[in-house]
């Protein structure tokens, strides 16, 4: 049995889990990431609408030239802004999937633990998101990134889980775990408006994670081992 101390040191929870923020580097991306942060700021405080050139640049403490010395227009700020946040995501999935956070977990309380962390980062990031899915909805590249993404994550949650076959017994589980996360993933999109393009649902993020976890529990048929 694990000591006290060892246990504590390893134990996860959603709030435990983060957004992973890439390293900066020299002093050119160092401008070029004041940029993007800076509009992400706008876009959490007053919308995508907000974001103009001398504003991005006002914020960032630079200037309209050194803006167009990187982009030629908004619309390249915001497709790099998005490019960036999937590299995110990619370094946010490879954290918060690590094996090795969970060994001491079982299967329903991992589940329970990532649909917990996915409704929080949706909910936090909603601005974020509702901004790409306006400003780039029509962009080809937009769709690659996110499918790209989408692959990424469910390969490495798919892989988690299969460690744990012998609990899961929905006769397909791999395409199972696959056709989970799309369930998942489309619910908190509908919440969030970025599909039908109405309100956030008036649902606590408590109550959704417990019914989103109650739904793919049981849609797995994920049982202890006997």
């Amino acid at each position: 049995m694990a000591s006290k101390g060892a246990a504590a040191a390893v134990e996860p929870s959603p709030a435990s889990l983060g957004w992973v923020h890439t390293p900066q580097q020299d002093r050119s991306r160092k401008t070029l990431e004041r940029l993007l942060d800076a509009t992400e700021a706008i876009i959490r405080e007053r919308g995508v609408e907000a974001v103009t050139v001398p504003e991005v640049a006002r914020a960032a403490r630079s200037s309209v030239g050194s803006f167009y010395a990187r982009f030629p227009d908004k619309a390249a700020l915001l497709r790099t802004l998005h490019e960036r946040a999937c590299e995110q995501t990619v370094a946010t999935a490879e954290a918060a999937l690590d094996p090795a956070r969970f060994r001491h977990l079982d299967t329903e309380a991992l589940v329970r633990l990532f649909i917990g962390f996915a409704v929080r980062l949706f909910h936090e990031r909603r601005p974020i998101m509702l901004a790409f899915s306006t400003a780039l909805g029509g962009d080809p590249g937009f769709a690659e990134r996110r499918a790209r993404n989408a692959a990424i994550i469910g390969a490495r949650l798919r892989a988690l889980l299969l460690e744990r076959r012998a609990e899961l017994h929905h006769p397909r589980p791999a395409e199972a775990i696959d056709m989970g996360l799309r369930v998942v993933t489309a619910t908190l999109e509908q919440r969030n408006g970025l599909e039908v393009g109405g309100g956030e649902v008036a649902i606590s993020d408590e109550l959704l994670s417990d019914e989103l976890s109650r739904m793919i529990l049981g849609y797995l048929d994920v049982r202890p081992r006997s």
